[in-house]
């Protein structure tokens, strides 16, 4: 059996506490030892996607709200994000992608401790990836003059769920698809 909870919430920044709170409680009901720790997480992971798609996409300029929907199943829990794109470039392409680059990785921000990428899964999807460095040196924090943070909630997202993927299905809209695996 699989529980389905829906959460709709206009496209503004002064929502992102309510998006968090909710999140944090669906975490809190997963949770089967009664330990809060994914809470705790999926608030950042929702933190992160909502505020990605207020400050990035045309969600608010098609006067459109951000559509939520956490399926809960025994094995494992997903979430799945409605936005206006728009979208994610490849090459000089955006969905649909053309054939000739489905199947290719491409990187999309290199952090402190890693690089994200995304690989182009079929002309209407991607997926990423986080690459772990091998040891990531902290004291290179104190060289960096600028500290970019464009692909950084990706990487966070990437970090704590086990798949994420970002598809276009028509009409300028997209399904963020986040899984996690529990129990």
């Amino acid at each position: 059996m699989q529980d389905i909870i829906r959460f709709h919430v206009p496209c503004k920044l002064e929502y992102t506490k309510m998006v968090e709170d909710v999140a944090e409680l669906v975490g809190k009901h997963l949770a089967s030892d009664g330990k809060d720790s994914f809470g705790g997480k999926l608030r950042t992971v929702m933190n992160e996607v909502f505020i990605n798609i207020v400050e990035h996409s045309n969600t608010a300029a098609q006067n459109e709200i951000v559509r939520f929907q956490f399926e809960l199943g025994y094995k494992y829990f997903t979430i799945s994000i409605y936005d206006y794109g728009p979208g994610f470039k490849a090459d000089k392409f955006y969905p649909p992608y053309p054939k000739e680059i489905v199947g290719k990785r491409f990187k999309l921000r290199e952090v402190i401790d890693g690089i994200v990428y995304f690989i182009v899964v079929d002309p209407f999807s991607i997926s990423f990836q986080f690459e772990e460095k091998e040891e990531a040196d902290l004291d290179q924090l104190v060289e960096m003059t600028e500290i970019k943070d464009h692909g950084m909630g990706v990487s966070i997202i990437t970090k704590i769920m086990d798949t994420v993927s970002y598809s276009y299905i028509g009409q300028g809209k997209y399904d963020w698809k986040l899984i996690k695996k529990i129990g």
